[in-house]
């Protein structure tokens, strides 16, 4: 009996990746990939683009659309549902997730003339609620990797055939793709490729199934020469088409064709490499020391699949910056479903895309283009789901699932959430212009110290070649080493600072200990809608410290107004910290103005005194404005994190910290205005 094989590619880009990103992506990989496909008549094969990529080819490229169509229609490809821009399943509300598969595979099944059967787990998440998830939304099975089988306890050998788990008798049939053929393929010569299959054929595997992402055929570094210009694709789907001891299945018909064993239930897991870096630091170093020592003596690679890690989840518990956006979206879920409509929640369920969620070697949390992208989206949803005089709306509660308050404040020209229990400091600011996309300015990214700083090269290297995720990375530029930078508190807005008396802004550039950072509140913070105002008030203690702190939101106008009295301080001076995210610190038009001095770029530090200061962001025409009537002593510097994507260990800029402290360094009492405006 031939070996039957079937293969599934994974297309994906991100919800706001740049436009020249995707078109190099189109260029070097999905249209390649599509050409070849019609180059070979032999060959089937499973799709699945993601609904961001799909609107994007869509928008500038409909021919390959009218293309695929075709290979859909003659049989030749088989097209993947998922969540309609690619969420993370669990992790959002059923009857949303089930809402978006039925809309996509709506607009799949205008594509290729058929609903789609199978769907593509995003990132590999599994939980095992995910089978009763997908119940109603006609899919019924779903591709894993063979290492979700072993944690099921399907013997090795038997991981190469479709496998039935169920979740409250909703049935759902698995393939898992093998992690020999993710790793060969392309990396490894066609012949060692078609070597490996020969002895899956001689084992009497029953199924050869592979499942990964398209980018690896054109967008990982080096693939782009070894698949097109040196022909890997087109001699390996030769081979395929010669032989006479493989059969070609779409993924569909293999299921058909292979009987299922079952039923397994598998714990929640994804693949190998997630699992490692949804686990704290400590953990991430235990967890690789203890697989060094059972390599050295020879036993790793049998236990090597129990060594899961973590649980993708946890994500949400290392980063608070991507806890606060997925809650902020379950929020809104209500208003946006609510408003029936579906400009809405198209806007709504793009702020699901999971890359600014979560952090490996192509999570987007450290792009701040990606969490603006998200953040954008969900303000859109929000505003396009409040009609007129439904604002302002404000919103009390533990939002976070931090066990401490806080208040969402949405209005017709801003949105922000006040932490109240967090040192009375503000996190979302969103301005929102009458005729324009709304402008998230507060998604700012506190700097931690990652487990892969340990192996940073201190020397850029050579970024050329074929790399896989598993080869040691290059830095992108020179001295990364001697940038790092670990936060001491998160980078929030409106957050008290106690600095030295003398030295007190030195202190602040360096990152130092000596400035501290006071949450804790006497009693019960409160905030309070006042008039035409929020008001968040209380008294935070630290040492003999007593600061008495307001926070005013102004309703009318995107405005905050800030006063905070201090007493105690025992030789330190009182400061307050704003953070800012204007997507970049080295253009021109993002800057600083200090009184009237010249403009400086926000990537650079400076300081002075002043009475008002600027700080610009031309790209997307907004100026914050900071006034007082007595005078500011002011520095400012910025938030640039070191941390590694597929290119390699790169520096990003992750927003701009400003320091405002009474120009007097005995003055008890800091008070100003802080104004957001759109500009021409």
């Amino acid at each position: 009996m031939p070996l039957r094989l079937s293969l599934c590619l994974h297309n994906h880009q991100p919800v706001g990746n740049f436009d020249q990103v995707i078109e190099r992506a189109y260029e070097s990989c999905y249209l390649p990939l599509l050409d070849c496909i019609d180059r070979h008549g032999g060959i089937r094969l499973g799709l699945h683009h993601s609904g961001c990529l799909l609107e994007w080819i869509g928008s500038r490229h409909v021919d390959y659309l009218e293309r695929l169509s075709g290979l859909c229609r003659s049989g030749r490809v088989e097209l993947l549902s998922s969540g309609y821009f690619e969420p993370l399943l669990p992790v959002f509300r059923r009857s949303d997730i089930r809402a978006q598969i039925g809309a996509f595979g709506t607009e799949l099944e205008r594509i290729s003339g058929a609903r789609p059967t199978g769907i593509w787990l995003t990132e590999r998440v599994w939980e095992p609620s995910i089978p009763s998830l997908l119940a109603g939304t006609g899919v019924n099975w779903s591709v894993v990797d063979d290492s979700h089988l072993l944690l099921a306890g399907v013997p090795p050998s038997e991981t190469g055939r479709p496998w039935m788990t169920e979740d409250g008798g909703w049935k759902l049939v698995l393939l898992g793709s093998s992690k020999a053929l993710r790793y060969a393929i392309p990396f490894s010569s066609t012949t060692d490729v078609f070597d490996l299959l020969h002895g899956m054929e001689r084992k009497g595997v029953q199924l050869a199934f592979y499942g990964d992402d398209g980018e690896k055929f054109g967008v990982w570094p080096g693939t782009a020469d070894l698949c097109w210009r040196d022909g890997w694709v087109d001699r390996f789907f030769d081979g395929i088409e010669k032989s006479d001891w493989i059969e070609m299945l779409s993924p569909s018909e293999a299921i058909a064709a292979v009987p299922a064993g079952g039923p397994v239930y598998i714990p929640a897991a994804s693949y190998a490499e997630m699992g490692e870096w949804s686990l704290p630091e400590e953990q991430q170093e235990t967890l690789a020391s203890l697989e060094t020592d059972l390599d050295r003596q020879g036993l790793l690679e049998g236990v090597k699949p129990f060594l899961r890690g973590g649980f993708w989840r946890n994500f949400l518990s290392r980063y608070p910056e991507a806890n606060e956006l997925h809650k902020r979206v379950l929020l809104a879920e209500k208003t946006v479903k609510a408003c029936a409509s579906e400009e809405a929640l198209k806007h709504f369920w793009r702020s699901q895309c999971n890359c600014p969620y979560w952090h490996g070697v192509f999570g987007g949390l450290y792009l701040p283009h990606l969490r603006e992208a998200v953040w954008t989206e969900l303000s859109e949803a929000e505003r396009k789901s409040s009609p007129a005089g439904s604002l302002p709306r404000i919103t009390a509660a533990d939002i976070d699932f931090d066990g401490r308050q806080e208040v969402h404040v949405l209005t017709p020209s801003l949105s922000t959430l006040l932490r109240v229990g967090e040192g009375m400091t503000v996190s979302e600011l969103t301005l929102l212009p009458v005729d324009r996309r709304p402008v998230p300015l507060g998604h700012t990214l506190t700097r931690r110290r990652e487990p892969y700083h340990k192996g940073l090269p201190d020397d850029a290297g050579p970024g050329e070649g074929v790399r896989t995720i598993h080869a040691s990375l290059p830095a992108v530029e020179e001295g990364l080493a001697s940038r790092l930078v670990t936060d001491r508190y998160r980078r929030l807005s409106f957050r008290t600072l106690l600095l030295p008396r003398d030295g007190g802004r030195d202190c602040w550039l360096a990152v130092s200990p000596e400035v501290e950072a006071p949450e804790e509140v006497e009693g019960a913070p409160s905030a309070e809608r006042l008039g035409g105002s929020v008001v968040m008030s209380g008294v935070l203690v630290h040492g003999s410290a007593r600061i008495a702190k307001k926070v005013t939101v102004d309703l009318e106008k995107p405005a905050f107004e800030i006063r905070s009295v201090c007493s105690g301080l025992d030789g330190r001076r009182q400061g307050c910290e704003i953070c800012l995210n204007l997507l970049t610190g080295s253009e021109p038009d993002r800057f600083v103005r200090i009184g009237s001095s010249d403009p400086v770029t926000t990537g650079r530090t400076g300081s002075g005194t002043c009475r008002e200061l600027v700080v610009e962001d031309g790209w997307r025409k907004v100026r914050i404005r900071l006034r007082s009537q007595t005078a500011l002593e002011v520095a400012h510097m910025p938030l640039d994190s070191v941390n590694r994507s597929e290119r390699g260990y790169e520096r990003v800029h992750q927003g701009m910290a400003l320091l405002v402290m009474p120009a007097s360094a005995r003055a008890g009492t800091l008070e100003f205005r802080l104004e957001l405006e759109a500009v021409r």
